[in-house]
């Protein structure tokens, strides 16, 4: 098997390169009329997977186990490899979109709201009371009470 010996990395590689590997690779095994139906499952089937190896597990266990990270390495670079593929599938522009859906979120999760100095519980509250604005409800959303209310529980 030839296995290349790490010739991308993040500093380096584009989205640009990964899409022509990726095609390169396709091409040449006549996978390129996926249904973009089949490729959003498979890209959940392998977000699944990447979410597998931290079941049972705390954040510091995952981060110091060697042989865990790097099936999270796999699993992630599965999930990369199946959200170029629907992107290109799609005709998405995934920087371009990124671009975008960072602007949005920048107006939905202002900075004035999610401060650095803000409490988890503060954060955290305002995020639910957001997810209820635009879902029309959340069920850990909790509004504050008004003066009265307060008045009426004494």
């Amino acid at each position: 098997m030839n296995i290349p010996n790490n010739s991308l990395n993040d500093k380096t590689t584009t989205i640009a390169d990964l899409k022509k590997r990726i095609q390169a690779f396709r091409t040449k095994r006549g996978w390129t009329k996926e249904d973009p139906k089949d490729l959003a499952l498979s890209l959940i089937l392998e977000a699944s997977e990447l979410l597998e190896h931290f079941q049972w597990l705390t954040g510091d266990e995952v981060v110091h186990n060697t042989k865990i990270r790097e099936a999270i390495s796999e699993e992630m670079s599965d999930v990369l490899w199946w959200l170029i593929n629907l992107g290109t599938r799609l005709d998405i522009d995934i920087a371009s979109a990124f671009e975008q859906k960072l602007a949005k979120n920048s107006v939905k999760y202002p900075e004035k709201l999610f401060s650095p100095t803000m409490t988890e519980k503060e954060q955290t509250h305002e995020y639910y009371k957001i997810k209820a604005a635009t879902r029309g409800g959340h069920p850990l959303y909790e509004p504050e009470k008004t003066r009265s209310e307060n008045l009426e529980e004494k």
